[in-house]
């Protein structure tokens, strides 16, 4: 019979490389399936991948049903607390060796301290056995002896990291260790890796605001979705200042399950009627760190603006955000807003509502004079229960109150300009709203030159009108009072400006004609005359009394004793108001500037006498304009001799820096103008005495 040879034993394959927690290494293996009489012993050997130096086998295997061995870390020069350790093994038969087995490598596990952040790193065998699952399971060690799942992360490449945000109160030191099993049932592990000086580093979700709701004690409810992490303790509220936020209160911060469910508040602060007030909230975990704020969420804040022109209450508030409803991600947000009204104390009743967007509601038809109430109501898109309140807001649509007194106090020209100042004392308690400043001329109908608004309701009222002629023509004002409404509600009386003319005569007289000031209540008591010679330093001259029946006022001025100035003559007339027992105040009026004009007049003399009493040849004048003066002195041969164009200035019978001139008959040629700029020429002889 014939003999058949027996097959080549083949080499084990290496499942599993397990450090324990002192370094010694279990490997694992699974026997080849064609052992027979030939097979001797396993030889464990080392590679020197990861290791210096090289190493001879470290164990024999003699059992052939034998398929793991645990190695004592004192038999490697390096622990594999260390460095990753190879294996492979030699299987000895008594026809020879055939090819070793793939090498495994244990674990070697590095884990490192960033800004309390574990970052893990470790090396896995190339290729990892066909068996593995594939999949490396973290575990933590915290605290001592306890050991937590973290996760799961699948192999790839030739080295492997993951980290590990800490969610631990510290300062803590954490162990970790790497697993990954095979499907025949061993598992390889890792050596245990330790960082120093973690704390909780994790970064708490911000919750998400629910509403923020006005109660009818003037307070606000406020609430928020709970945190999904459970490390959560309580929440911080929030409100903002300046450009930040600030806490106000920390609630639920007893137990943790307390703590995470604690999404209510009761704000009892600021009060809501006065302005739309924000919040946000946001998680404490376990450690007392605060994790990052929530989206903003404010108050309805609705205000009321009656028109009791238009009989209307027009409601404006700003937009709500949107509705979270605790987490419900059906939630799409703001469905729209309901307008709720109370009539003079009776029970809210649904007014009306507008759609999500429209922030304005206007109340029409209100011709009665009641208290009406209102208050806005927001509801969630999908879930119209769910709802949010405003504050209360009340009007009520009064007539305006009408005015007790209201009086043109003055119309008066502003002293040296064409412009005319109207002055009005109203009523600061009345409904007025606006004040209308007619115009008329002395003759002719009224039309409006200005409209203001008086906003502060001051009992003074006033406009300059600059589009007018004062120096000739007189003006009528009068201020009409309009409420809201643009309705008139008043007309103060008539302020009519004064004319002042002024004519000089040959005579060294001036004469001044006005009218009088109309139409104070008891009329003007007197009158103030001023006057200026040449424009300057005007002058009180006189305080004419008059009659109240005259229509025009006459003041006539005798100059003859000024002798002095170009002959311009200014003058403006001041109107003093008479006591009228009604009003706490006296007004004045002025009249625009009117200007008389007086001609020159020159005296010549014939002689003079350089050596005598008349030393100086030099004509003298009145009201002559210093701008066109001009005096030549001339010989018998038309020979200039002397010229001034100074009036103080004459000749002292010297020519040619000094020389005394012959005596004799010497011809003089004056040139001068008026102060109304008439030109003038005068010629004559002067004898010179010697």
């Amino acid at each position: 019979m014939e003999v058949k040879a027996q097959a080549t034993v083949s080499s084990p394959k290496i499942t599993c490389v397990s450090v324990d927690s002192v370094g010694d290494i279990t490997v694992t293996w699974t026997l080849p399936p064609n052992m027979n009489g030939t097979w001797q012993n396993f030889t464990i050997d080392t590679s020197t991948t990861h290791m210096p130096g090289s190493y001879g086998p470290i164990a024999v295997i003699t059992n052939p049903t034998q398929t793991s061995i645990t190695i004592p870390f004192t038999s490697f020069p390096v622990s594999a607390n260390s460095t990753s350790v190879d294996f492979f093994i030699i299987t000895n038969t008594t026809k020879g060796s055939p090819p070793n087995s793939d090498t495994a490598s244990s674990i070697f596990l590095s884990v490192f301290n960033a800004s309390s952040i574990a970052e893990l790193r470790w090396n896995i065998s190339t290729p990892l056995p066909p068996t593995s699952i594939g999949w490396f399971k973290i575990y933590r060690e915290f605290p001592a002896y306890v050991w937590t799942f973290v996760d799961s992360v699948k192999s790839r490449g030739l080295a492997m990291q993951y980290n590990d945000t800490n969610t631990i109160c510290g300062p803590v030191n954490l162990t970790y260790r790497i697993e990954i099993a095979d499907s025949s049932g061993c598992i390889s592990t890792s050596n245990r890796s330790t960082a120093n000086g973690f704390n909780d580093v994790s970064i708490l979700p911000a919750p998400i605001m629910d509403s923020t709701s006005v109660t009818s004690s003037n307070t606000v409810d406020i609430t928020w979705s709970a945190s999904p992490k459970k490390n959560v303790r309580g929440y911080i509220v929030y409100k903002p200042r300046g450009a930040g936020w600030v806490p106000i209160d920390t609630i639920g911060k007893g137990c943790t399950v307390k703590g995470i469910n604690s999404i209510f508040y009761n704000y009892v602060g600021m009060n809501p009627d006065s302005a739309s007030l924000s919040f946000a909230v946001a998680a404490i975990d376990t450690c007392g760190n605060a994790g990052p704020l929530s989206n903003q969420q404010n108050t309805i804040y609705v205000t009321a603006k009656p028109n009791s022109c238009e009989q209307t209450n027009t409601l404006t508030w700003n937009p709500y955000g949107d509705f979270n409803n605790a987490g419900d991600k059906s939630s799409v947000g703001v469905g729209g807003y309901k307008i709720y009204v109370s009539v003079n104390s009776s029970p809210y009743k649904l007014l009306g509502s507008t759609a999500n967007g429209i922030t304005t509601y206007t109340d029409s038809n209100l011709s009665k004079p009641q208290l009406r109430c209102y208050y806005v109501q927001v509801y969630d898109s999908l879930h119209p229960d769910t709802t949010a309140s405003s504050n209360i807001v009340c009007s009520q649509i009064q007539p305006p109150t009408q005015p007790i007194h209201n009086y043109l106090r003055t119309a008066t020209v502003i002293f040296n300009t064409n412009e005319i100042n109207v002055v009005g004392y109203v009523d600061s308690l009345s409904g007025a709203e606006y004040y209308e400043f007619q115009r008329a001329l002395d003759t002719g109908s009224y039309t409006t030159i200005a409209i203001i608004k008086d906003t502060h309701h001051t009992d003074s009222i006033n406009y300059i009108d600059n589009a007018v002629t004062p120096t000739s023509q007189t003006y009528r004002y009068q201020i009409i009072l309009l409420d809201a409404c643009s309705k008139s509600m008043d007309t103060t009386n008539i302020g009519q400006t004064m004319l002042l003319k002024a004519v000089g005569h040959p005579d060294r007289i001036n004469t001044i004609t006005w009218n009088n000031y109309a139409n104070w209540l008891a009329g003007p008591s007197y009158y103030l005359i001023y006057r200026s010679e040449d424009g300057v330093n005007y002058a009180l001259i006189d305080t004419s009394h008059y009659s109240k029946l005259a229509d025009s006022l006459v003041y006539t001025d005798n100059v003859m004793n000024i002798l002095t100035g170009q002959g311009f003559f200014y003058y403006y007339i001041k109107a003093v108001e008479g006591p009228n027992g009604v009003y706490p105040f006296i007004d004045t009026s002025l009249s625009n500037i009117a200007i008389a004009y007086q001609d020159p007049t020159v005296y010549v003399p014939d002689a003079f006498c350089p050596d005598g009493v008349n030393k100086i040849f030099k004509p003298v004048g009145r009201f002559v304009d210093l701008q066109g003066y001009d005096l030549s002195i001339l010989n018998r041969w038309g020979v200039l001799v002397f010229e001034s164009n100074e009036p103080t200035v004459g000749w002292d019978g010297t020519y040619k820096g000094g020389k005394q001139a012959e005596e004799g008959a010497y011809v003089y040629i004056l040139t001068y103008t008026s102060s109304k700029g008439q030109y003038f020429q005068k010629k004559g002889s002067v004898t010179l005495l010697r």
